[in-house]
């Protein structure tokens, strides 16, 4: 078994740049005016307000004077907003939030998905990381607010909210972090916040503090304060101020992570839970004093019960739980935190994870279903005696999934927030990490990555970056590159600046649109089965997916000449081309050259719309595209299936677009002969775009299509269709062209669809399609596009199935599937699973695209917030399995160049429960034998262990 892509294939330990309407960033002209007003709080001395005022319950407002709302109904005082506060606010950037002055209305919006909600922990955030962000001067701006009334008011709308049917269980991990965030007589999560800003001030002005300060945010312990004290004991002329933090650090310290404080707090947990759940109260009491381990295991079981007991409807006890949950977080990852100070064998560190995922599911960063699937192979290991090299690698690798998907998670519940605050403000970009950094997933990502470097020396896998062996990469595409090393930066992606063709880029996100490049080394790949991910795939493009914590070593060598080559089996190379073996610089130049092929004519000759059951697989790239003879293949096999369709062919195309074809034609023939500029030739590509997009349908072809669209379709504007491109330069054998041209989705009305055909005709001619068309087609100007109409079809899920395992190559089903029309496919993060041949399945990822797409009654999509979690059910990955089946059965199957049969790529949609079929075609892979051979010269496999020892403690122990 060859399962080394399985965590490569779904890890995503940073967000996906949206491509969704409901996350895109304003134009920059807003973020400017945004970034002035913050600028301008930040040097007020009232900040975001302007004066103090009582607001009374009947609406009015009064000056500062004694008990004006005394016969109003009562009120409470507090700083009035400015304008420009209000003005941040209306462009979306709420600050400076006074919880006396949110009403419900302002905060109950299920319909925007809780956005002012899910705002208030950055909001907050960016206040206690940034020396008070907004209200960096107005901190201490008399009467601002009143600390009792904010208490009040948060402890009121904590309860209302959990008065609320089912908040708590779609939004478990946000009402956590609210309940850590707003004020309402109850210690706030702030405190280990705290101390690691007491520590960076202190160290920002004595270096020499330094190594603590790294201490006190990775792994502050019992001891950390008297290393604290011992350090401020040699320094005997440290000004009053920082004598002053470092006091209060060590009182933060002691209070967190001293033995009096945890046991404290473990004992006053105890006794407010009796009355709310005795069984957690029952597990807490036997954690007291118990032995490490066991102190965990308990805690842990603890932690669970009160996520099982918070489903309880009465909102005062639930408010209750999640204040304890906080506590109890905390004293986990100490804990944890101490227990891999000491030597743990293999059985011992398997059931430390175990514990720490149940915990992790009990406090929302988990699934019930993640947690299940990471759980299954631990169980298994843990109930057998030594185990198999192979079984102990995959459990392992499927434990360190869970650094990935809590991330993917955490972007889930803060998706708006983060996308706006980010391109406000540097730092918010720091909220994910800091989030989790403070959570007990700090010891879950060392104890796994421990365990996965055992496993992968067990299994026989190694990486080698810039000369030292290496963990924390994972190979997705096979392929080798060599090219300058360039790290894109979160907010170049969201400005939509992309990395240069010949470049290998290293993505810190996820993306939707890729220009040609090298190679990739991604923070988060996303779904397996996305349009850039078959790109690459087809074109050999090397992808790995690296640690984060590998990314300031990259960073290093960034400018500079590199190598990334990606095996077939996972192991990854990245060497600087200078320390290159010749041989295998040489053989990287074999397999980076692709042979370039030339594009052949289409036949022109028909010029009239056909119907779905006049297209076959016959007509592909001669008289359409493939995706139109596919769907018309597809629909003989299937009837049934197939939504109704009607295509027009390559000779309507060439009909209405002869002068811009010849202008493009020319202009390459200039650019070839030297008289025209690589620059010259983009701006003549993107006039020739302009032109075929203003072209107008024929008046002949419009009346046949008036006629024919009725006939197939149905009254006019009872239906839509989605208008998708289809060329003679896609499902090549040596290129996919997969998601480069235009599909434009649910265009209702004659009018609005004729129009739409010249703007799917021009996508062909963007510099990004042509840029990946060029890279293996000799003539890139001889495109020619036909259009597939096709009837709408509302799916309520929809995604790809790739008929092989693509984290093993062998037998089985590869499908992501997201909630929503056109799922899947534009990197969103979409579930994604493995359908074994044996009926089981294994989840690579959970579905956690904040917003899916609905079909809209006027035409186009609209975009609603959608779920988190499994989407699809077990009726419906059977009907997949028996798709695969007869495609496998009744498709004449398409080869690669050596004759061996191809897997197939299909898109599909369930609709009412019924499966659709949406296009199908060949999936093709490259680049894995001269990948092989390069990675082999320069990181030599070794050789896999037969069965491991669970009960001696492995080699990989790296205590510090």
């Amino acid at each position: 078994m060859r399962p080394i892509l399985l965590l490569a294939l779904i890890v995503s330990t940073s967000r996906a740049v949206a491509s969704a309407d409901a996350l895109t960033l304003p134009p920059a002209a807003v973020v400017e005016e945004a970034r002035g007003i913050v600028l301008s709080m930040k040097r007020n001395e009232r900040g975001p307000y302007s004066r103090i005022r009582w607001f009374c319950k009947d609406g009015s407002s009064h000056p500062p004077t004694p008990y004006p709302c005394a016969e109003r109904g009562g009120g409470h005082q507090y700083a009035e907003y400015s304008a420009e506060r209000s003005r941040l606010a209306q462009l979306g950037w709420p600050t400076g939030t006074v919880v006396a002055a949110l009403t419900w209305d302002e905060l109950w919006q299920p319909e925007q998905r809780h956005r002012r909600l899910r705002a208030l922990p950055l909001e907050f955030y960016l206040d206690s990381v940034d020396d008070g962000w907004v209200l960096r001067r107005a901190r201490h701006y008399r009467g601002r607010i009143q600390l009792e009334d904010e208490e009040q008011a948060g402890r009121s709308l904590l309860l209302q909210l959990l008065e609320q049917p089912e908040f708590l269980q779609h939004n478990f991990l946000l009402a956590r972090e609210l309940t850590r965030t707003l004020p309402h007589g109850r210690p706030t999560g702030d405190r280990t916040r705290d101390i690691r800003h007491l520590s960076q001030e202190i160290a920002d002005t004595h270096p020499s503090f330094n190594n603590l300060r790294i201490e006190v945010h990775s792994r502050p312990s019992s001891g950390t304060a008297a290393r604290v004290r011992e350090w401020l004991a040699g320094q005997p002329e440290v000004p009053v101020e920082i004598r002053d933090r470092v006091e209060r650090l060590t009182a933060g310290l002691d209070d967190l992570y001293g033995p009096s404080g945890r046991q404290f707090r473990l004992k006053a947990s105890a006794q407010s839970l009796a009355r709310f759940s005795p069984e957690a109260t029952r597990l807490i009491k036997e954690a007291q004093g118990a032995a490490p381990a066991l102190r965990i295991e308990r805690l842990s079981q603890a932690v669970a019960q009160l996520r099982r007991d918070a489903g309880e409807r009465e909102p005062g006890a639930s408010l209750r739980r999640l204040d304890l949950l906080v506590e109890l977080e905390a004293e986990l990852r100490t804990s944890a935190l101490e227990l891999l100070e000491t030597d743990l064998t293999r059985r011992e560190l398997l059931a430390l994870a175990r514990n720490l995922l149940r915990a992790s599911w009990g406090l929302g960063w988990l699934s019930n279903g993640e947690t299940e699937a990471l759980s299954s192979p631990l169980d298994g290991l843990l109930n057998s005696g030594d185990a198999a090299a192979s079984d102990f690698a995959f459990a392992t690798r499927r434990l360190s999934l869970a650094a990935g998907w809590t991330a993917q998670t955490v972007r889930y519940v803060f998706a708006e927030p983060l996308l706006y605050y980010g391109a406000l403000e540097p730092k918010a970009d720091r909220f994910v990490d800091d989030l989790l950094r403070d959570s007990l997933l700090l010891p879950l990502g060392e104890l796994a990555h421990r365990l996965a470097v055992d496993g992968a020396r067990a299994a026989g896998i190694g990486h080698r970056v810039f000369g030292d062996p290496a963990g924390g990469l994972l190979g997705i595409n096979p392929g080798v590159a060599r090219g300058r090393l360039r790290v894109l930066e979160a907010q170049e992606l969201a400005q939509g600046i992309h990395a240069a063709d010949g470049e290998i880029v290293v993505l810190t996100e996820t993306v939707a649109d890729l220009n040609p490049v090298a190679g990739i080394l991604t923070l988060g790949e996303g779904n397996p089965l996305s349009h850039v991910q078959m790109l690459a795939r087809n074109l050999g493009i090397p992808n790995a997916v690296v640690a984060k914590e590998l990314l300031p070593r990259l960073s290093a060598h960034a400018g500079e000449q590199v190598l990334l080559a990606v095996a077939g089996d996972g192991r990854v190379l990245i060497e600087r081309v200078d320390g290159v073996a010749e041989g295998a610089e040489k053989q990287r130049d074999q397999a980076a050259t692709p042979q370039k092929v030339a594009l052949p004519l289409p036949d022109l000759a028909q010029v009239q719309p056909l119907r779905l059951a006049q297209l076959h697989a016959g007509l592909s790239g001669k008289t359409v595209g493939p995706k139109a003879a596919n769907v018309g293949q597809l629909n003989r096999l299937f009837p049934g299936r197939i939504s109704a369709a009607i295509a027009l062919p390559f000779g309507i195309f060439a009909e209405h677009t002869l002068a811009p074809r010849q202008r493009l034609e020319q202009a390459f023939h200039r650019r070839q002969a030297g008289e025209l500029s690589q620059a010259g030739l983009e701006a003549e590509l993107d006039e020739v775009r302009r032109m075929v997009a203003e072209v107008s349908l024929k008046a002949e072809l419009v009346t046949q299509l008036t006629a024919l669209m009725e006939q197939e379709f149905g009254p006019v504007g009872s239906y839509g269709v989605f208008v998708r491109s289809d060329t003679n330069a896609e499902d090549l054998p040596q290129f996919t062209g997969a998601g480069l041209n235009k599909t434009i989705p649910h265009v209702v009305g004659l009018d609005r669809q004729f129009a739409a055909v010249p703007q799917v005709w021009s996508s062909v001619y963007t510099q990004r399609a042509m840029a990946w068309r060029a890279r293996i087609l000799s003539n890139p100007e001889a495109v020619f596009a036909s259009v597939l109409l096709m009837k709408s079809v509302p799916s309520e899920k929809s995604g790809v199935l790739v008929t092989s395992d693509l984290t093993t190559g062998g037998s089985g089903l590869t499908v992501s599937v997201a909630w929503g029309v056109g799922g899947a496919v534009d990197n969103e993060s979409a579930e994604s699973r493995v359908l074994r041949a044996d009926g089981g399945s294994l989840l690579l990822a959970e579905a956690k695209a904040p917003y899916r797409r609905a079909l809209a009654e006027e035409g186009g999509v609209v975009w609603l917030p959608a779920d988190a979690g499994r989407v699809l059910t077990d009726g419906e990955m059977n009907a997949l399995r028996q798709l695969a089946d007869e495609v496998r059965e009744r498709y004449p199957p398409a080869l690669d160049e050596r004759g061996n049969p191809l897997p197939w790529d299909i898109e599909f949609g369930f609709a009412g429960g019924k499966l659709w079929l949406l296009q199908i075609r060949p999936l093709i892979q490259r680049g894995r034998v001269e990948a092989d051979a390069v990675v082999n010269a320069r990181v030599p496999p070794a050789v896999a262990a037969g069965t491991v020892s669970l009960d001696q403690v492995p080699d990989s122990v790296i205590r510090r």
